[in-house]
């Protein structure tokens, strides 16, 4: 079964992956270098600011709450520009690097559970999920039960020899002769 909202789900997160690598690639290259060009610089802020937008929103979309272990808002913040990433110290700059690493673990665990509800879904088949669906219904358990009772009712008066359950009518069978019960009010 294709669930249409995992599916995007799960391009959201492929996405937003791919932003926060192309993030990590210009800082990284930023420090290997002596000169920023201004359309880099751009291009970083950009970037920056179309992880800090597109991050919330996914969240929003995911449902996720803010948790301690996830630090992408704090790499975005410590990294200002492409060319201040020169003056940071090197304790910083390994806080940086292993935030952003621990973030990238955070959203590969996001987008392996969406992953494993998507195989999970894949296994089971349509009329098997309305199926469920119908039966946690209390309309259709109602019906259950009043069907029960009256099969069961049935099954009683054709036990007691009350009730010809034939399908054509007539089945010979004789059927005992109709009691009546009188009621005598004796006057004094």
């Amino acid at each position: 079964m294709i669930d249409r909202e995992l599916e995007l789900k799960i391009k959201r997160v492929k996405e937003f992956m791919q932003l926060w690598i192309k993030f990590h690639d210009m800082y990284k290259d930023a420090l290997s270098r002596d000169t920023i060009t201004p359309e880099e610089e751009a291009a970083f802020l950009e970037t920056k600011s179309l992880i800090a937008r597109r991050y919330q929103a996914l969240k929003d979309f995911l449902g996720l709450a803010n948790t301690y272990e996830d630090k992408t808002f704090d790499v975005i913040t410590q990294v200002l520009s492409l060319k201040s990433v020169a003056t940071i110290s090197d304790l910083s700059l390994n806080k940086i690097e292993n935030d952003w690493h621990n973030s990238y673990i955070l959203l590969n665990k996001m987008l392996g559970e969406l992953e494993g509800k998507k195989d999970t879904l894949r296994k089971v088949s349509w009329l098997g999920l309305q199926i469920k669906k119908a039966t946690s219904s209390p309309l259709f358990n109602l019906m259950a039960i009043v069907l029960l009772i009256l099969i069961l009712y049935i099954f009683i008066l054709y036990v007691r020899g009350n009730y010809d359950i034939s399908l054509y009518g007539d089945s010979g069978k004789e059927k005992p002769a109709e009691s009546k019960i009188e009621f005598k009010q004796e006057m004094k």
